[in-house]
């Protein structure tokens, strides 16, 4: 088990991250997930030239996880001092790139955009989100993204989960995002996915693979400081890199080693 997003234990996203010797089956694979019963849990396998990487909330499987993939390349990193780079390979085809960066991982992501789409009242409502400055979706993610004023309202929001639920069915999660009123900071975001994992993400690597090109348009810089607001918090250094690519650069603490017997 690895807290992602922090250099200290019980802070930042705990991943589960399963090393395997061989493949799988996405049965069983689902029956350990639930059984480790973090948001996500990473099960990497070695190929000749990459690590193929598939990630599993206890409900389901996730097309892409940030924060199992950050701690999964600390773990190998830890494993292997002599290892520097890390390619991942998702279910989908992705190609994700580790970077060892000190005591720091560095992952290159694809760089995301959103489409304009309108969020329901009753989802704003579930939210205790009264007044939004601008909404979108990303069809990657299937996340919706609403942006709203103050970070402080953000940092209160204590949402209704059933009701976020009864209020829309196509989506994995909503991200609630502001510009940061800490100068440490240039934007802060919650993550909330009651309809596929848990009801509040501590800290969401995918959410920045599009929140980081929008928030670099609007604040007119390339690399920004990320703080997710959650029970948790998690810091991420992130940068777009071009067209097609960003960076997430974030620590990781690895608390719990152990074998599974199956």
């Amino acid at each position: 088990m690895v807290d992602s997003f922090t250099n200290e234990p019980f802070k930042g996203n705990p991943a589960g991250v399963c090393l395997l010797e061989e493949p799988l089956d996405d049965a069983l694979m689902q029956s350990i997930a639930s059984e480790i019963n973090l948001s996500e849990t990473a099960f990497v396998l070695r190929s000749d030239d990459h690590f193929s990487i598939r990630y599993f909330s206890p409900m389901m499987e996730i097309p892409l996880c940030g924060h199992a993939t950050l701690a999964s390349a600390k773990v190998l990193f830890e494993r292997d001092s002599d290892l520097n780079a890390i390619d991942f390979k998702t279910q989908s085809g992705t190609l994700l790139k580790a970077a060892r960066n000190g005591e720091k991982v560095a992952l290159a992501f694809p760089n995301y955009g959103i489409v304009d789409r309108e969020v329901p009242k009753e989802l704003l409502h579930a939210i205790g989100i009264d007044a939004v400055l601008n909404t979108g979706y990303n069809h990657e993610n299937l996340e919706l993204m609403i942006e709203i004023k103050d970070s402080q309202k953000l940092r209160k929001l204590t949402p209704d989960f059933s009701a976020m639920k009864a209020a829309v069915h196509d989506i994995s999660g909503v991200v609630v995002t502001a510009k940061s009123s800490d100068p440490a900071y240039d934007f802060e975001s919650r993550y909330f996915w009651p309809w596929s994992g848990g009801d509040e993400d501590p800290v969401t690597g995918a959410t920045h693979t599009f929140l980081t090109a929008y928030w670099a348009e609007k604040l007119k810089k390339r690399k920004l400081k990320a703080y997710q607001c959650s029970a948790r918090t998690g810091i991420l250094d992130v940068e777009v890199l071009d067209d097609e690519h960003i960076s997430i650069t974030g620590d990781a603490v690895v608390v719990v080693r152990g074998e599974l017997m199956v």
